[in-house]
Parts: structure tokens; sequence; C-alpha cells
């Protein structure tokens, strides 16, 4: 039985049937290395100050979840760190960074013994587990779509090259550099174009050799069937980045356009998505458009396609920290810990989640700005009487009516959670979760998100809905994860706040295309559609072609380096992202079979100047 799997589906035919345990999710192990960094603050040398900054615990999570994907645990960190001492030559303080990290990995997988699962540190179990496998044994295996392999998929990949039967691994290599992946195959082209996928051959064909794996003949496919009908693009896989290289004609097939700014620039792509449409026998699914920097693309694809009548599909996890269910309870938590300041009890009021007709909050709000109402007067129990009995330009006993319909949800919450208005107050995970359910049952959530589905499906927006669809269930798990990882401690609501802040910031949602004939809009990393006619690559310029730079995170470059020379495998740095981006660059470029359209804008969106990228 033929079945498409990706390392970590794989990781969980070998092991998620046989573990009683709950794996734990990427937001559950933030929560959890926040909890760590709690408790060993004061052991921390380097990371001391800034351990419960916002966003910290993230970044040290990414960092325990780089070494579980480089198959290490805390005890080869900790025989790296004694290697590190005695040649610690001007890299003290990378000895001391890893020696923090060091400390927070152990502490956390101490944490998780016995209650989670972690499935990126279960490489080792997994590799341990192919031999005795029925799905591996006797197996015949294709590995396709990968440029490069972690440490711990490469060594559960040689495990499984050990078990099948029969293998047939695809990279995309040059097929003019001799015996591609030999360790004397164009040295001097390492830092070329195919770099990334060579030295992933070189280091499986080292490491096949030690398993005393027998390899059969190389496979060369010289003949590129894609371009049959588009010699300019054939042309520009051949030669891309080839100094000297003849020039072709494109014959409009290619097309390059410096527009004024990124509006015009959409609005462009937009008319040249229908004109392909109407005279060039495309259909909506054969095209794509993909951007360097999605981001701020975005809300002009959605406005213009949707003006042009364009079916698209954008390929982008939805982040879910601007849900208004979020910032319900976001901002209920900032009014009872700040005493109830009017700028906090608005912003609650306008999430659309309070059963209160909107008139009457606006007229409300009218009334505390005119009148500067503060925190005071909205714990008082008397009625406000701040007009002069003459004036008749509010409504006082409406006022009051509507501001007790809407404070009686916050005070029930400010008394389950900070008793007497003490912020500091500490409270067990479980009852603050269960006084955030109160509240939202008080305000009847539930029914106003249902409502919202069925409004969303009656006009078509399939997205949507499925946004709210999933929207609760990710919250549930949110505070399960919550109330498990801190159970056993007690928290004042400004320390909850800020660790459920930090978790829904994570939180996003991935969806399935509602149609078949759309136009796909992604980015390059995230994008896979093999039968592309045509693509229109957006953004080409020198800071986000072909994909910005990532943040270097906790470790520098002098740290990896330094790692490095002690045989300790890791992330690559920023030069090898540098040598990457050519690699991304050309996958590009040789998308589509016969229209490709690369645009950028002349300013950004502040109306700065813009540098065209020296890669097009």
């Amino acid at each position: 039985r033929l079945q498409i799997l990706s390392f970590d589906r794989l990781q969980f035919l070998l092991l998620g049937k046989t573990t009683a345990r709950p794996a734990i999710s990427r937001i559950g192990r933030q929560m959890m290395v926040h909890k760590v960094l709690r408790d060993n603050l004061g052991k921390l040398r380097v990371f001391a100050g800034s351990a419960l900054q916002p966003g910290f615990a993230r970044q040290m999570a990414d960092a325990i979840t780089e070494l579980h994907k480089y198959a290490k645990t805390p005890e080869d960190v900790d025989r790296f760190i004694e290697c590190l001492r005695p040649a610690c030559d001007g890299a003290e303080l990378s000895a001391m960074k890893f020696a923090d990290i060091a400390l927070i990995f152990r502490s956390y997988a101490d944490a998780l013994a016995g209650r989670f699962v972690d499935s990126d540190a279960q490489v080792r179990a997994a590799c341990q587990a192919v031999a005795r496998s029925a799905i591996v044994k006797g197996a015949r295996l294709w590995v396709d779509g990968f440029a490069s392999f972690t440490g711990g998929e490469m060594a559960l990949l040689v495990e499984l090259l050990k078990a099948v039967d029969h293998a047939c691994v695809a990279l995309c290599l040059d097929p003019t550099d001799g015996a591609p992946g030999s360790s004397d195959s164009g040295a001097a082209s390492r830092a070329g174009l195919f770099e990334p996928t060579a030295a992933t051959h070189r280091e499986m064909l080292e490491l096949l050799g030690k398993a005393g794996i027998k390899l059969g003949k190389t496979v060369v496919l010289n003949h590129v069937g894609r371009f049959a009908t588009c010699p300019a693009l054939a042309h520009v896989e051949q030669n891309l980045y080839c100094l000297g290289a003849r020039k072709a004609k494109t014959g409009g097939d290619i097309r390059l356009v410096a527009a004024a700014n990124l509006r015009c620039e959409v609005r462009w792509v937009a008319r040249q998505i229908l004109r392909l449409v109407r005279t060039r026998d495309c259909r909506y699914r054969d095209i794509a458009v993909v951007a360097s920097d999605l981001g701020q693309y975005e809300h002009y694809v959605r406005a213009y396609f949707e003006d042009y009548g364009i079916p698209f599909f954008i390929d982008r996890r939805k982040a879910l920290n601007r849900h208004p269910v979020v910032e319900l309870i976001c901002t209920a938590l900032e009014v009872v810990i700040g005493g109830f300041p009017t700028a906090d009890v608005l912003a609650y009021l306008k999430t659309g989640l309070v059963p209160t007709e909107p008139a009457r909050i606006d007229v409300m709000e009218n009334y505390c700005l005119a009148f500067g109402v503060g925190g005071r007067d909205w714990l008082g129990t008397d009625p406000w009487r701040h007009q002069a009995p003459d004036d008749a330009a509010f409504d006082e006993k409406a006022v009051n009516a509507t501001r007790d319909e809407v404070v009686r949800p916050l005070l029930a919450l400010r008394a389950a959670l900070c008793p007497e208005g003490d912020a500091r107050h500490k409270t067990p995970p479980g009852a603050i979760v269960r006084a955030i359910w109160e509240l939202l049952d008080a305000l009847r959530v539930r029914e106003t998100v249902a409502r919202w589905i069925e409004d969303s499906h009656s006009r078509g927006e399939l997205t949507a809905a499925d946004e709210h669809r999933q929207f609760f269930d990710r919250l549930v798990d949110v505070f399960d994860e919550f109330v498990h990882v801190f159970g056993r401690d007690e928290l004042t609501v400004p320390e909850a706040l800020g660790i459920l802040q930090s978790a829904f910031s994570q939180m996003t949602l991935a969806f399935i295309p509602p149609s078949l004939d759309q136009v796909l809009v992604g980015s390059i990393e995230r994008s896979r559609h093999p039968n592309l006619k045509a693509v229109f690559l957006l953004g080409a310029t020198q800071k986000h072609f072909p994909i910005p730079m990532p943040p270097t995170g906790l470790l520098t470059d002098a740290d990896r380096e330094t790692a490095e020379a002690q045989d300790f495998r890791l992330a690559p740095g920023s030069a090898q992202s540098l040598v990457e981006r050519r690699y991304l660059a050309y996958i590009a470029f040789t998308r589509p079979s016969a229209f490709l359209h690369i645009s950028y804008p002349c300013v950004d969106a502040k109306g700065g100047p813009v540098v065209r990228s020296d890669l097009v």
C-alpha cells in the first residue's frame, strides 16, 4: 500500500501509536520553557536579565527544538561544553551561552519526563523502531522534495535505507559537475548554486559508506521536459548565473517589470492574470503568485483580486493573536489587573463579543470622554451623576444601565482572580481557566462565533468560516496545556496573562483550498505546485528576494562557528543562508513551464527607494 509521509508523520507511525503520554505542542513547549526559565532564573549567567522578557521563551524553545532536530541530548551538550572550555580562546561568551542553554535543556527534559512526549526529541527512539517496524521492513522507498536534512532526519533516513528492499533518493544537482556529490567533483563550485543539495549528497554518501550500504548506479536526468514549449525558460534553467552565457529572445514569455509602488505592482499582476486566462488558454489553477514578503503584499492581493473577480487562495498560516475572542480575553484580564482604566474597558467592549448594542456602547464612550470617567468610577457602586442638572446632552439613566450591564461580567472575573483588587494574588491555573470560561459563557461567546460561522457560509466565505470553526479547538488546546504545564504552580494574573499572550501569539491556522480553480498565492519556501504554466514573482528586491534573511535567534554566527570547530553540528549560519538564497531563486525562476513575470516596486510602502535584487 502506498503511503506518502513527512518525517513527522513517519515518526508518529513508528512511535506515536505505542505511547500513552500526550504529545506536547509547539505552544506547550514554549509554556514549559517559560516555566523552566522562571524556576532557574538565578542560575543563568548570560540570559538572566532577559529570561522573562516577552519573546525570550519562544527563542529558547526554538534553540531546544534545533538541538532535538540535530539529535542532541543534554548529555551531548554537556560533553560539548567540557570540550569547549580547554579550547575557549576568545569564545568565553559562547561557552557561557551554551552553558545556560544546557541548563534549560536539561531542566526541560526533566520536566517532560513521565508527563509529555516531545515529538522533536523522539528521533533516536524512531531510529531504533525502524528495524522492528512492519511498514518499513521489505518496503520500497522514494525520497523526493528535499534540499537538505537535519541531523536527526539524516540518521532516520540511514536507518530506513538499511531496512527497505529498494530505495531511490532524488536531489536537484547540476549534471555538468561530473559525478554529483563525489569528494572531488567541482570543489570550486561548492559555494555555487547547487551547493545546498551537493553538500547533502556528500554527507549522505559518507554516512552510507560508514553504514555499509551498497549503492546502485547514479541516474542523471539530463532531459528537462517542463520547458518543451518555452525555449526562453529552458535557456534560463540551463544558464542561470553562468557568466558569459549567450543571450536568447524571450518572445514575451519572460518579463521584468519595475512598478511605481506595491499597489501598482499588484494591480498590474491582476490585469496580466485576466489576460492569460482570456487569451492564452490558462486556467486560474495554472497560475501562481509568489511573493518574497507575503506579509506586505497580502492586503493588496486581497483587495485587487477581489475587485477584478479573480478567485485566489493565499497559502499562508494565519495568526490568531488578533482574533476577537483572543482580544476579548486579553483586554478583560488587563482591565482586572489595571483597576478598570477606561481605555481598556472600551477596548474590551469594542471586540464585538459583548452582547450590548453598539449604539449604547458609543453613547457611553462619549459620556466617559466628556466627563473623564476613570477606574474608580467603574468600580463605584453609586450611579454616575457627572452631568449638570440642567444639561440634557446625555440620558444618564440609560448610560448607567449600560454601565451596569457591561461591568457585571468583569466584576465577577475580578472577584475570582483578584480578590479585593489585589493583582498579586496567586491562583491555580485551573481556577484561572475556569474564570475565563465563565466570562465567555456569560457573554454567550460560543453562540456568537457559531453565528459568525453561519453568516460566513451564507456569504460564501468558506475560509473565514473554517477559521472560526478551528479557533475554538485551538483555544481549548492552549488552555489544556496551560493547566497541564503549570498545574502544580500558582500564578498571579499578570504572570498568567503574559504566558497566555505569548501562547496566543504562536497560535496559527492552516487552511485547505476551498476550490480547485484558484490562483495560488504564496511564498517561495511554502508553495509547492508542480504543474504551473505561469508564475508572477512579486517583490524582487535586494532586501527580500528570494526570502528575507531569518533572524539569528539566541545563537550568533560566532557561536555556531565555535560549535562547528568542535564537530558539534547545528543549523547553518547566515553565510550558508546566503548560499541557499541563490538556490531558492533558482526554484522560483524555474517553477513555471510557459510564462515567468518578475516585478519589483521602485519605492517601499513608506516612499523610500528600493534596490532591485542582484539575483534578477
